[in-house]
């Protein structure tokens, strides 16, 4: 298959057909991908019933468990959890850390890939979908809604600024900054958000897992690493590199590949451990395997724990 610098909104459209299935985290409140139903953390007279607890003074009568409480001879009430609608926010990131892919697909494909289905799937359970779209020259916020026209237009822009990235000669120094973003989303997803960020993670800065940190405090925080297999290991061969302006020819030998899948390899490693430590959830995949396959062994994987 040869890889196409540009996409279409007609390939994103045709994955409505794959956004739906069941929760991704089985074990957690809240999904980030593929996200059903959200309970919300508050307990109360709701949809779904959740457990049975002594009662309390306060508790509503009308809720007393009669038969458990005639077993154990202790009063027991009946627990609800409420579900709740919560608004979604991806961050697409479409700067030059993603203007990259060595087989199939860039990565910036698979960026909006990833983000059309969190959108479709976001509608599907009635949840507001909004985006923050970073390229290199601005930051763009579109703000939640159930609209699946405002869901549509979300996608049409995102294609035309990723394929204008694509052709463009690249500046020295970026404008704007995934920080930038980060920063902006605080102000804005002060809590209860499901927030996804779909990027080149292992250039994240220090900075940004710390505006991370922060957001997961009182939202729910995904990151989807994207990967290319030259991320990890180099061919053993001479490689052009070109930024449409300029191009090198990097000679790679045992030594060189060695070293840089080692350091790659660590920093990832590093990354996964901070992100672990602030409960985000790190999902990683690849842009030289179909993405439908992908989420199917992550599905499958994470089913089987």
């Amino acid at each position: 298959m040869k890889k196409n610098s540009q996409i279409s909104i007609t390939d994103l459209l045709q994955l409505e057909a794959i956004s739906t299935g069941p929760e991704f985290f089985r074990r957690q409140r809240v999904s980030g991908l593929l996200s059903g139903k959200h309970r919300s953390s508050l307990k109360g007279r709701g949809l779904d019933f959740s457990e049975v607890r002594k009662y309390i003074l306060g508790d509503d009568i009308r809720n007393i468990d009669w038969k458990v409480t005639a077993r154990t001879r202790v009063t027991h009430t009946k627990v609800f959890s409420e579900e709740k609608e919560r608004p979604q926010l991806t961050i697409l990131d479409l700067s030059r850390n993603t203007l990259f892919g060595s087989k199939y697909a860039l990565k910036c494909h698979i960026v909006l890939k990833v983000a059309a289905i969190h959108g479709f799937r976001a509608l599907k359970i009635g949840d507001r979908f909004g985006a923050i779209l970073l390229d290199d020259l601005n930051i763009q916020i579109v703000k939640p809604s159930r609209s699946r026209q405002h869901f549509q237009a979300i996608l049409d822009h995102a294609v035309t600024t990723c394929n204008e990235a694509t052709s463009r000669a690249q500046d020295a120094q970026p404008q704007v900054t995934m920080e930038e973003a980060l920063s902006r989303l605080l102000g804005i997803a002060h809590h209860d958000y499901i927030i996804n960020i779909v990027t080149d993670a292992s250039l994240l800065s220090e900075q940004s897992i710390e505006f991370i940190g922060m957001l997961a405090q009182s939202n729910s925080v995904m990151i989807t690493h994207i990967i290319d297999p030259f991320d990890i290991l180099l061919p053993e061969e001479k490689i052009p590199f070109s930024d449409t302006n300029y191009q090198i020819d990097w000679k790679i030998d045992n030594d060189s590949q060695e070293e840089y899948k080692q350091v790659y390899l660590n920093q990832l490693s590093d990354l996964e451990d901070k992100l672990a430590a602030l409960n985000v959830p790190f999902l990683k995949l690849r842009t030289d395997k179909d993405l439908k396959h992908q989420l199917k062994e992550i599905l499958d994987e994470n089913y089987q724990r």
